[in-house]
């Protein structure tokens, strides 16, 4: 007995000292935090989250709990954590403006504000951030003061842009760039140094910056790095396009054929991407749905599920975008896309994942308001063959509930009308 005593002992403490390899996050109140970092020389870095933050319980599930983490926050600072929706974090996400969440404070022991850091990451680069914020000259305390001084270099003015951004301060951080930008010269905008004036949110395609960004293309390329240059237009470019192909493109966002221009001029890495997504973006964007329509019949034998959705979004953009009743020809495709769909599920019924299952269905409500009876049916009959052979997990058990639905919404359609 006393071995199992012991053995017990030993597990509590090997779990105890595990627990404790990640960050220290202490039961403190904001006050007994302050009065803890003046006894103990730290700094506080206070964690504002919410429980329905996302990227809040990424950080405190896989980023806080390593040991690296435990090791570089733990002998720096105090570290306290509070639901800015309850308790004592109502007022402090008052007292410190946070209004976005994961956001970082670091605080002195007088209570002063050193730096502040908006959005979760990687351990690695979030480490980097908080660097930032520790060393005094690119603290945003420090940034702040010699700001108002009038006597930052173009480069320091730069660095004060991206904490402020990365902070989430955009109303002085836009004011700074605007500033910057008015400082620099030309060439220096093709220079290494001043690359990330490109990365801010307000260069998009069609802003002058972009226009700039493109017209010295080579310079800029030779001077940065080509792998960077690419990946900058292949997302820029990317995202533009997604955004018209599933209706979320912008009243102001550049015209298709603006970025069809652009793309042909382009021989970068992913060209072949960013053109297919532009043969689907360019008839959505002129809501011409018997292109759109052919172009997703000729998808469908031929490539996955995901891909699939692309193109099923295109035709659900129009859609969005055509004012009802809807023109007779948009049901009709839209019933036709829907059979060829079901029947391509059923052929390859036996490779079907729960994945699949479930993103068929979103495919499925692309194509109009509701299935026919015989289309439910099919559909039923489907899930009865494939759903008992996948993997017990949570995908599958999504999966019955969207097959539920769908035997569900089959009776109520037999149910006769009431008069």
């Amino acid at each position: 007995m006393k071995k199992i005593y012991l053995f017990i002992a030993i597990l509590f403490v090997q779990i105890t000292v595990f627990a404790q390899e990640g960050v220290n996050f202490r039961d403190l109140t904001f006050t007994e935090a302050l009065e803890a970092a003046k006894k103990e020389n730290k700094l506080v870095f206070m964690d504002c989250y919410t429980e329905w933050c996302g990227p809040c319980k990424n950080m405190a599930n896989n980023v806080f709990p390593r040991k690296e983490a435990g090791d570089y926050f733990n002998p720096r600072f105090v570290c306290v954590k509070y639901d800015m929706e309850k308790g004592e974090g109502v007022e402090l996400a008052k007292k410190f403006d946070v209004h976005a969440y994961p956001t970082f404070v670091i605080i002195r022991p007088d209570g002063t504000i050193q730096h502040k850091l908006v959005g979760g990451d990687k351990l690695e680069t979030f480490i980097d951030r908080v660097e930032k914020g520790l060393n005094e000259k690119t603290s945003l305390l420090y940034m702040h003061q010699e700001y108002e001084k009038g006597k930052m270099s173009n480069a320091e003015l730069l660095a004060y842009k991206n904490a402020l951004s990365d902070a989430a301060s955009d109303e002085k951080a836009a004011k700074v760039y605007k500033e910057l930008l008015q400082r620099l010269t030309d060439k220096e905008k093709t220079e290494k140094e001043y690359w990330s004036i490109y990365e801010d949110e307000s260069c998009v395609i069609g802003s002058p910056m972009f226009d700039f960004l493109l017209a010295n293309l080579d310079a800029i390329r030779k001077n940065t790095g080509e792998e960077i240059v690419e990946k900058f237009l292949f997302y820029h470019h990317a995202k533009i396009l997604q955004d018209y192909i599933a209706g979320y493109a912008k009243e102001d966002a550049a015209p298709v054929e603006k970025v069809k221009a652009q793309i042909n001029g382009f021989r970068i890495k992913g060209q072949e991407s960013l053109e297919k997504m532009l043969a689907l973006a360019e008839p959505v964007s002129q809501r011409d749905i018997e292109k759109v329509a052919a172009i997703v019949k000729a998808k469908i034998p031929h490539v996955n599920a995901e891909e699939l959705k692309m193109y099923a979004f295109g035709f659900r953009t129009i859609l969005w975008k055509t004012q009802e009743p809807y023109p007779a020809n948009y049901g009709k495709l839209g019933k036709k896309l829907t059979q060829q769909v079901i029947a391509h599920m059923e052929k390859k019924a036996e490779n079907l994942s729960s994945n699949d299952l479930t993103t068929y269905d979103i495919i499925l409500s692309c194509f109009g308001d509701r299935l026919e009876k015989e289309d439910y049916a099919r559909l039923i009959a489907l899930g009865e063959k494939v759903l008992p052979g996948l993997p017990d997990d949570e995908n599958k058990r999504h999966s019955e509930w969207i097959f539920d639905g769908y035997k569900k919404r089959l009776n109520k359609e037999k149910q006769p009308d009431k008069k």
